[in-house]
């Protein structure tokens, strides 16, 4: 029999004083449930936690396709097989391991332009004056925008991303007509970067439409400015209160990258994907019928007890860790490998420069509850305690 919950609130408060995280975790290990309110739309859900559960959900693409809110769809987001490995192929090429690899020097010199400008002062916070500043640097010089351009895109973004109805689409329609500019221009001064990969992409042997460039290349730019930022938030609250683990960033730069991956499962800041139910099914128990919602929580999925032993610690030696912090299956993150690499250098170029630090004023952090992040950080540490910069 399936398990019935009045109001389930994934949305949650968008400004919180407390972890989000904890919010859903009393919804750890069920079986499918149905709830009957608490989404962002009308009407009851199923929710899914456990972590094998939420894998096949999100590997399935046709028996839980995506579902699609808004006349003009998030591309490739809201797309379906085939049009969506169709409109991936136009954008993942140019987010390659190698590609990603052969920016390093650019990445890591963009961390350190943006720790250098707090070092001295011996405070900051790590939210808006790091997190904020230093993924965006990166993904323009990605997208191939000009560096005065940083904050008039960052400011649209957090606009779209944190305001709803007629401002929010103000936000994306400005968003697109920046975008549409940028495409344009490409198609007549094509040059080595993002955007000139998908307005010159081809699908069928065709040029990218126009309309579906703009919708491509507004979606990837968002999807790089909100979770990357909420991952670094997380990573320095944990690590500014374990100088142990500090001194192992500090000590073996080389496992960095394996210490990125338990962070990026011990905080999933992208907490769910929404889904329809494709076709009459029976899941795991639960009778589901076409049309149904369906919300995978890949949060709690990623602190399963069955796929993580210890799941809700940090395991820095963890052998196996197959979290979806960037989904599963054909909608998985185009921009992984980017990302994975920026917060590895930020890690190991803040720990190079400040390696001793405290939280200034716990009672001061803020939490997000919608993609789930930390809002402020406010750090403090000794100037004199500051090492000299590497080369």
């Amino acid at each position: 029999m399936t398990t019935v919950v009045p109001s389930v609130d994934l949305q949650l408060r968008r400004d919180v004083e407390t972890d989000p995280f904890d919010a859903l975790d009393e919804y750890r290990d069920r079986d499918p449930f149905w709830a009957e309110s608490g989404d962002f739309t009308e009407g009851g859900f199923w929710v899914i936690t456990k972590f094998e559960q939420c894998r096949e959900i999100l590997q399935d693409a046709i028996a839980f396709p995506t579902e699609v809110l808004w006349p003009t769809p998030l591309l490739p987001t809201m797309a379906g097989p085939p049009e969506l490995q169709k409109l991936r192929s136009v954008v993942i090429k140019h987010l390659t391991r190698a590609k990603v690899l052969a920016m390093e020097a650019s990445i890591r010199a963009h961390a350190r332009e943006y720790i250098e400008s707090f070092a001295e002062s011996g405070s900051c916070d790590l939210v808006s004056d790091f997190a904020q500043m230093y993924p965006i640097a990166v993904f323009c010089e990605v997208f191939g925008l000009a560096p005065e351009a940083r904050q008039e895109f960052r400011r649209l973004a957090e606009g779209f991303l944190h305001s709803y109805h007629e401002e929010r689409d103000a936000h994306w329609a400005a968003i697109r007509t920046i975008v549409r500019n940028e495409i344009e221009d490409r198609r007549k001064h094509p040059r080595d970067d993002l955007l000139t990969g998908i307005a010159t992409g081809v699908i069928d042997d065709d040029l990218v439409d126009l309309e579906t460039g703009v919708n491509l290349a507004s979606t990837v730019f968002l999807g790089g400015l909100d979770t990357l930022p909420s991952n670094l938030g997380w990573s320095f609250r944990y690590l500014a209160v374990h100088p142990e683990v500090r001194q192992r960033v500090i000590g073996n730069p080389a496992g960095v990258p394996v210490m990125v991956e338990e962070f990026l499962r011990l905080y999933s800041v992208v907490a769910k994907e929404r889904r329809l139910v494709g076709r009459d099914l029976n899941f795991h128990g639960a009778d589901m019928k076409k049309g149904d919602r369906l919300v995978a929580l890949m949060s709690v999925a990623n602190r399963d007890e069955i796929e993580f032993p210890d799941s809700r610690a940090a395991d820095f030696d963890r052998v196996v860790n197959r979290h979806m912090a960037f989904g599963a299956g054909p909608h998985r993150c185009l921009g992984s490998h980017l990302a994975r690499h920026e917060l590895a250098m930020a890690l190991t170029e803040w720990h190079n420069r400040i390696p001793d630090y405290r939280i200034a004023d716990p009672s001061g952090i803020r939490y997000n509850g919608g993609i789930f992040a930390v809002t402020t950080l406010p750090l403090e540490w000794e100037p004199s305690a500051l090492q000299p910069r590497n080369s």
